[in-house]
């Protein structure tokens, strides 16, 4: 069954199916497997530990578990994204500089695969590692948020978010992997994903604080229906704008694939 799913594979994206023999094996799945889980029993640990130390010998109600659960769900998620937003665009970067030092990506020019196929093999088979071990950890932020009493609307947004803010942020590294080729550095990005990731926090420090006081005053309301207007067409704005912004940069990467960079 695998040997089938990886010749369909080949057939649908050659460059996919490169950039995933090339990094998934079993020691390799196995080592981010232990990483992910490890990751993910610190976080509940730790919030666990403060949740006993925050209220000693007192009974442990529900509204603690609650606050609790809020609190492993908000960590997961930051800690997803910030590996997401800076190790996913840095392995880009490194990864397409090193395959034009080496001149293997012009033999890739070279095949019959459209420069389409080329990218996205490399958009989703370059941070494969990392996308395992984000997916890995899922279960834990979805069981969390709904045990925190978070609608499952606020978790599909936090999602889309998420994703397009990658997107985005791996759109930009393509392009300026395809643009410098070898010369290209990893550090010459982190300026805008810094500038995505602020943007980010802010965004996720006010949306999180009606929350937190909507659990701790054990009211009913979901966090989503205490959110002003002008916040919400903030949060529209800004995936428009990162959504426009990534075509425009795709479309550019696709016209750097064709026009490589003179070495000199």
């Amino acid at each position: 069954m695998l040997l089938n799913r990886l010749l369909q594979l080949s057939d649908r994206n050659p460059q996919l199916l490169r950039e995933v023999k090339g990094r998934v094996n079993r020691r390799n799945m196995l080592v981010t497997l232990v990483l992910s889980l490890v990751t993910q029993l610190l976080i509940v640990g730790h919030n666990w530990q403060r949740l006993n130390s925050a209220y000693g010998e007192v009974r442990v109600s529900p509204l603690m578990c609650r606050s609790c659960w809020f609190e492993i769900s908000n960590t997961t998620m930051w800690v997803a994204l910030t590996l997401l937003l800076f190790l996913g665009s840095y392995l880009l970067v490194r990864d397409i500089a090193s395959e034009e030092q080496r001149g293997t990506l012009d033999f890739v020019r070279l095949s019959p695969a459209s420069s389409q196929s080329v990218l996205l093999g490399k958009l989703l088979g370059v941070p494969i590692l990392l996308y395992w071990a984000i997916a890995l950890a899922i279960p834990l932020h979805v069981w969390s948020a709904v045990s925190a009493g978070l609608p499952l609307l606020a978790i599909v947004g936090v999602y889309l978010l998420s994703a397009i803010s990658c997107v985005f942020v791996y759109s930009f590294a393509l392009l300026h992997s395809m643009s410098w080729g070898a010369k290209a550095k990893g550090l010459y990005v982190m300026p805008l994903v810094g500038i995505v990731y602020v943007v980010l926090q802010l965004l996720g420090l006010y949306w999180s604080h009606p929350c937190r006081h909507l659990i701790e005053a054990e009211a009913n309301q979901h966090c989503s229906t205490v959110l002003d207007d002008w916040f919400l067409g903030l949060l529209g704005f800004l995936l428009i704008g990162m959504s426009t912004l990534s075509i425009w940069f795709w479309r550019l990467c696709i016209h750097r694939f064709h026009h490589p960079p003179l070495r000199f």
